[in-house]
């Protein structure tokens, strides 16, 4: 939960950028090329006819809409996959694809195409034995991953997590102008900051011969496989339209623009009606929250029945809410009959709202100072369930007071 401010067509550069990692082992180049075999073989196995082979005179951008949605994405795997191993995610397939959606529309990417390229490194999601990547690790690009050498290959907590760090750094390689604090979600790539330049490959027709990959057939494959989603689902209801003729959305609030790092927190929440701006055009991502306005928050998000409230020091606006999160047992006073609305929120005392709204089992957290807060725990148990993360130094800031675009972001990743 990085509450600080967390954080598009070219053609092939004339020589190779340098490679930002090196992925292809021998044995990887063998696994590419039998997962290839093995996308045709599936074809053939579900009855359907493999599309052509990509072409390389073709343009498809990184950063672009998805086409397939989450469902036909799920019933294209069930019915594409080869038979004789076990599927090894962590997930079922109709949640990691739409994990996949929800993750790629954040950032701009399509998800539908990333779905595609995991499915070839992984195997069809069952992680062959000669690999450097294991199925518990939640890593479904090889991130990490090396020729030979002493390797640190990426783990990460959970599914969501794993599938945005994949999202990240695939706008890593296609935004020239991505930053950490453009992110859409608090930076979970773990080689984000190696892609130099930013932006190097901004077509999936220039993965591959050092970039993301080695091998020169990579985006050939990942296109190959992302065709035969099209082909399923144009056979199954159709596909959404490409991007170009998809209108770009305009910011709801004018201090709220596309690019800032909590807008699909904001605007999710707005849609939701759990939060609104702070005048008629406005949200004030960067002014502080109070615990009235928490209250009101946690309680429509989490649709908390109502309450009565017995603070004689709250009224109006947010006497609801606050009734509402006593009763429910999430928060307290700060003195007998005493709630201090107007008091600002920490970082670690939403980390305890939320775990008690969430019913989250107690975690030790992985940031070297909380040690002596009292929240530790909590702060453990939202970090595991991927609602929060801390900062690059891995430190958590328990005690820096959290704003309006942080708790859109934060409430909107535990309930949504």
């Amino acid at each position: 939960m990085t509450f600080a401010t967390p954080p598009h067509l070219g053609l092939p550069d004339p020589a190779p950028a340098p490679v930002t990692y090196s992925r292809q082992l021998p044995t990887r180049r063998l696994r590419a090329a039998v997962l290839a075999t093995l996308v045709i073989l599936s074809s053939v196995t579900a009855a359907v006819t493999a599309p052509p082979a990509a072409d390389a005179s073709t343009q498809t951008p990184v950063m672009q809409r998805d086409r397939v949605s989450a469902a036909q994405i799920a019933a294209w795997f069930r019915a594409s996959q080869p038979t004789g191993s076990a599927y090894r995610a962590t997930v079922s397939p109709e949640t990691l694809a739409q994990l996949f959606i929800e993750e790629g529309r954040a950032e701009g990417v399509a998800g539908d195409i990333a779905f595609a390229q995991s499915v070839l490194e992984t195997g069809w999601f069952r992680w062959p034995s000669h690999g450097q990547v294991h199925a518990t690790y939640n890593n479904f690009s090889g991130i990490g991953a090396c020729d030979g050498g002493t390797c640190t290959v990426a783990r990460f907590r959970n599914a969501r997590i794993g599938v945005r760090a994949q999202i990240q750094h695939l706008r890593a390689y296609a935004d020239p102008n991505v930053t950490v604090a453009r992110l859409a979600h608090p930076l979970e790539s773990p080689r984000f900051h190696l892609v130099s330049p930013k932006g190097k490959a901004r077509l999936w027709e220039q993965m591959g011969n050092g970039n993301w990959a080695t091998d020169p057939q990579y985006a050939t494959k990942i296109l190959s496989i992302h065709r035969s989603m099209i082909v399923h689902a144009e056979r199954n209801g159709g596909v959404a339209a490409p991007r170009e003729a998809v209108a770009k959305p305009a910011a709801r609030f004018t201090d709220v623009p596309l690019h800032h790092a909590h807008r699909t927190g904001i605007e999710r929440l707005a849609d939701r009606g759990v939060v609104r701006g702070c005048t008629t055009t406005a949200y004030c991502p960067t002014a502080g929250v109070t615990r009235a306005q928490l209250a009101t928050i946690l309680s429509k998000a989490l649709d908390l029945p109502p309450a009565a409230n017995r603070f004689r020091d709250v009224s109006g606006t947010h006497a609801a809410g606050v009734g509402a999160l006593t009763a429910a047992g999430i928060t307290k006073g700060c003195a007998p009959n005493r709630f201090c609305p107007d008091q600002k929120v920490t970082r670690e005392q939403l980390a305890s709202m939320l775990q008690r709204g969430l019913k989250l089992p107690a975690a030790t957290p992985p940031f070297r100072d909380v040690q002596r807060s009292v929240h530790r725990d909590a702060i453990g148990a939202v970090s595991k369930a991927g609602i929060a993360s801390g900062f690059p130094d891995n430190t958590f800031r328990p005690r820096d007071v959290v704003n309006r675009g942080q708790v859109a972001t934060l409430v909107d990743n535990a309930t949504s």
